[in-house]
């Protein structure tokens, strides 16, 4: 490091004293235009988005281009994705058209909340099917291909959809940390994945003493839990603990004066499952703690960087808390300040009913 920097204070010192030297230089080589593609289906969606942009280089301030969309964008793009079955094309293909999308996060690096993306919609992808993405650039400039299978096989206890089905989260008037029970269910593992991510998501609203009233959401992230094998899928088992549940809900809602009552309108479940190669892609992208500080680089895309994958999200809504469960919410120990009531008729004689 320190020959390199003596190096470059010589040619600034020969240039000061020599005033035929150039002193413009660059510390970027020759620039070479590089797709950027990201791109993830799932059947369980009926509209497909795709980002394709170009990496870029420059002598002044990276930060600067990143926040400029002609510095990301190519002036033209034809993408179509192509279905094959069983190895061949299934006579199914469809052609990319550009759209703008307007909620990107602007507290991000790079340019929004408006950024391109090229969408296809197809309602009903076939999970046994593979797909091709063919992109021409620049008529012909860049050709940047990947393929992808879909996740197939996923299913969850189908105790879940039963419409009597409610979560437990304890047993009748627990006193001790072991009267607390966990939310177990099972997950039948997907062809092809390899991570999955839990998460649920609590609703209420609450009522004001000046007769108002406002919803809200709380989410709660359970965690990932691995696919050991993407092409051997098994069962795995989720499990939500009832103890952490009440503590979580006792430190994200206060204690408020003004609410007269609140209700709770239901409970959401949410699984995102990654294809093989996606969480390969995730992995690689974690920040670097080695100290040779190699930023490795993952792609399963041909002339291109980024990834052309799959991905599976499966939502459940408005789930109820059994009775005992109810009842905990609104007087037990961790949650019994927060003014929660049933409003549910089954409840209606108990202390802990909805006026």
């Amino acid at each position: 490091m320190r020959r390199i920097i003596f190096g470059i204070c010589a040619i600034v010192g020969l240039a000061a004293i020599t005033p035929s030297c150039e002193t413009d230089f660059s510390l970027n080589g020759d620039y070479t235009i590089t797709p950027v593609v990201f791109g993830l289906l799932d059947q369980n969606q009926s509209t497909h988005m795709i980002k394709i942009t170009k990496a870029y280089l420059g002598d002044g301030d990276n930060l600067v281009y990143a926040q400029n969309p002609d510095s990301n964008y190519f002036q033209q793009v034809d993408a179509r994705v192509i279905e094959y079955v069983d190895s061949e094309p299934s006579g199914r293909e469809w052609s990319l058209y550009d759209s703008i999308i307007t909620n990107k996060d602007t507290s991000g690096l790079f340019y929004g909340p408006e950024q391109k993306v090229y969408v296809f919609r197809e309602p009903a992808l076939d999970e046994n099917a593979e797909y091709e993405l063919i992109i021409d650039i620049n008529e012909g400039q860049h050709e940047v291909k990947g393929r992808t299978t879909l996740l197939s096989g996923f299913d969850v206890s189908g105790q879940l959809s039963l419409p009597t089905y409610k979560v437990t989260f304890n047993n009748a008037n627990p006193t001790s940390s072991t009267d607390y029970k966990a939310w177990i269910f099972t997950v039948t593992e997907a062809l092809n994945a390899a991570d999955y991510n839990y998460k649920y998501t609590f609703n209420f609203t609450e009522f004001y003493m000046d007769g108002s009233s406002q919803s809200f959401s709380l989410e709660r992230n359970e965690g990932n839990q691995p696919q050991e094998k993407p092409s051997n899928p098994q069962v795995q088992t989720a499990s939500f603990g009832g103890l952490s549940f009440f503590e979580w809900l006792d430190t994200q809602i206060p204690d408020d004066d003004n609410v007269d009552y609140r209700i709770m309108t239901g409970l959401d479940l949410q699984i995102a499952v990654a294809h093989e190669d996606l969480a390969q892609y995730i992995d690689v992208a974690q920040p670097v703690t080695s100290i040779s500080q190699v930023e490795p680089v993952y792609t399963n895309l041909e002339n291109s960087l980024g990834l052309f994958s799959s991905r599976f999200i499966y939502e459940q809504y408005n789930f109820r808390l059994v009775k005992n469960s109810m009842r905990e919410l609104c007087i037990g120990q961790f949650t019994g300040t927060k003014k929660f009531c049933s409003q549910y008729v089954e409840d209606n004689t108990e202390s802990w009913a909805c006026p």
